[in-house]
C-alpha cells in the first residue's frame, strides 16, 4: 500500500497535536501526534498519514513526523503593498551633531522617501470598528490569548501583527525562542516581500500599518540577542533605526548594548 505522505506548514501548536495548512491543496488540517514538541509555528513538516477522520467541519490526521524545517520559500502569502508619503531627512529629528558613531553610519544619505504599508492590521477583518489583535492581547490567559491571535492567522495570513505578537508570547519562555524567531521571521519576509531589492526607504512608526513591521524587526532583534546572536542583533538594530530615524522602539540603546556584548537580561 503506498504511502500517505503530506507536506504541511505548521500555523499553531497544541497539547500533542498542531494544527496545520496542507501545502497541496491548501485544506486546514488538526494534526494529532506525540512528536508535535519538536516542532515550531512556521516550520513545514513532512508528516506520514495513517489514519484520517472527520468530525463537524474539521479534518483530522494522525500518523509520523518524518521531517520539520523552516523555509520561507514554502510560504505563499502574498506581501504587502506600499506607497509613498514623502521626503524626510534625519535632521528633522537629530541635531547635526548628533549624527556621528553608529548613528551616523545607520543615518546617513541626506533624505530618503518614506513609505506607509497598506492596512494588514486585521482591524474591521471580523466585523465593522473591531480590532482582533487588540482583543486577543486582553483575554485573561496566555493560552486564550494564543489561540485568538494564532485562529486570526489562519484566517488572515497577511495579518503579520497576530503572528508578531505570537511570537512574543512564545518569547517568555527559554524554551520557544526558536517558536518566537520563525513568527518575527515569516512576518518580516511578508512585509518585505514586494519591496524591491536596493530600496532604501524609511517606514516611520507614525504610520499605523508599519508598526507591525517594526515590532517584528524588534523581536527579531531581542530573540537573536537572547540567543547570544550578536552580530545579527546589532544588524536588526541597525535596520530598525534606518527604517525609523525617530526610533520610537529604542534601537539606539540596544545597538549600544549589543556592540558592547552585554547579555540580554529581562531589563
Amino acid at each position: 500500500m503506498e504511502k500517505d505522505i503530506r507536506t504541511l506548514l505548521v500555523l499553531k501548536l497544541g497539547r500533542g497535536a498542531f494544527r496545520a495548512k496542507d501545502l497541496a491543496n491548501g485544506t486546514i488540517v488538526s494534526v494529532k501526534s506525540p512528536e508535535s514538541y519538536e516542532i515550531a509555528e512556521c516550520d513545514t513538516v513532512t508528516f506520514e498519514v495513517t489514519k484520517q477522520w472527520q468530525f463537524k467541519k474539521t479534518t483530522y490526521l494522525s500518523g509520523s513526523l518524518i521531517d520539520h524545517h523552516f523555509d520561507l520559500k514554502a510560504l505563499d502569502i502574498p506581501g504587502h503593498e506600499f506607497g509613498e508619503v514623502e521626503l524626510v531627512s534625519a535632521l528633522q529629528w537629530y541635531e547635526p551633531y548628533e549624527l556621528k558613531g553608529f548613528i551616523g553610519e545607520c543615518l546617513r544619505g541626506g533624505k530618503r522617501m518614506s513609505y506607509a504599508f497598506e492596512d494588514y492590521t486585521g482591524y474591521g477583518f471580523y466585523q465593522a470598528d473591531s480590532d482582533p489583535v487588540t482583543e486577543a492581547n486582553e483575554s485573561d490567559s496566555v493560552d486564550q490569548k494564543y489561540d485568538k491571535l494564532a485562529k486570526l492567522w489562519e484566517d488572515y495570513p497577511q495579518c503579520i501583527d497576530a503572528l508578531v505578537h505570537m511570537g512574543y508570547l512564545n518569547f517568555n519562555f527559554s524554551r520557544s525562542l526558536r517558536n518566537a524567531e520563525n513568527c518575527h521571521r515569516v512576518a518580516i519576509h511578508v512585509a518585505e516581500k514586494l519591496v524591491p531589492p536596493g530600496l532604501d526607504g524609511i517606514f516611520l512608526w507614525s504610520e499605523l500599518n508599519n508598526r507591525p513591521y517594526l515590532r517584528a524587526l524588534h523581536g527579531l532583534c531581542l530573540v537573536a540577542w537572547r540567543l547570544g546572536n550578536f552580530a545579527e542583533a546589532e544588524q536588526v538594530a541597525r535596520k530598525m533605526l534606518r527604517v525609523n530615524p525617530p526610533d520610537n522602539q529604542g534601537a539606539r540603546f540596544l545597538i549600544e548594548q549589543i556592540m558592547q556584548g552585554e547579555p540580554w537580561t529581562e531589563d
